[in-house]
């Protein structure tokens, strides 16, 4: 499957099923994108204060940054944005926005997605991105104009004082 187009518009909260992910020793079910597989919704934990302020920063600002989900004939996929994700259905939002990667033609409606037109889709344009032969593709901590202010643990977080690690990570230290 090679032919798509990447398009910039609203998802469902709801139709997002589960992951994707490029690598398919990870055991999930195999998609139709070749060398892909996908995971079924899973609840992961998050990080209790970073959840927190992305949700009040979304109720302030809206989505600062759109997820990156892939629309495939098994449905629609997130690849980057889980926990923009998770705050807009926190919050009760129906839609979020999204860089898609169409490969069903379900989004030509919306707007199409170029190296010249990307920086208008983001607040925080990811400075690695690539547009390949499956769709558009990034790796990078959107949420890194927020990370001082609003994650303090960044990803040093094992290096934090047992109160801290227990409030930010409750699912790392059990009760006693």
């Amino acid at each position: 499957m090679s032919e798509h187009s990447v398009r910039y518009g609203p998802v469902s909260c709801a139709d997002i099923l589960g992951r994707l992910i490029r690598n398919p020793n990870y055991g999930g079910a195999r998609v139709s994108l070749n060398g892909w597989c996908s995971l079924e919704r899973i609840s992961t934990h998050t990080k209790t204060g970073f959840q927190q302020a992305l949700q009040e920063s979304i109720e302030r600002e809206g989505v600062r940054n759109p997820i990156l989900v892939w629309s495939l004939d098994e449905g629609v996929y997130l690849t980057f944005g889980g926990s923009r994700l998770k705050a807009c259905r926190a919050l009760g939002l129906e839609t979020v926005p999204a860089i898609i990667n169409d490969h069903t033609g379900a989004y030509e409606r919306f707007p199409e997605v170029t190296e010249q037109t990307l920086p208008e889709t983001f607040i925080d344009v990811p400075k690695t991105y690539e547009f390949g032969p499956d769709g558009f593709d990034y790796h990078y901590n959107l949420e890194r104009a927020r990370r001082h202010a609003h994650d303090p643990a960044g990803f040093a977080w094992i290096d934090g004082e047992p109160e801290f690690i227990k409030q930010e990570f409750p699912w790392v230290i059990a009760d006693e």
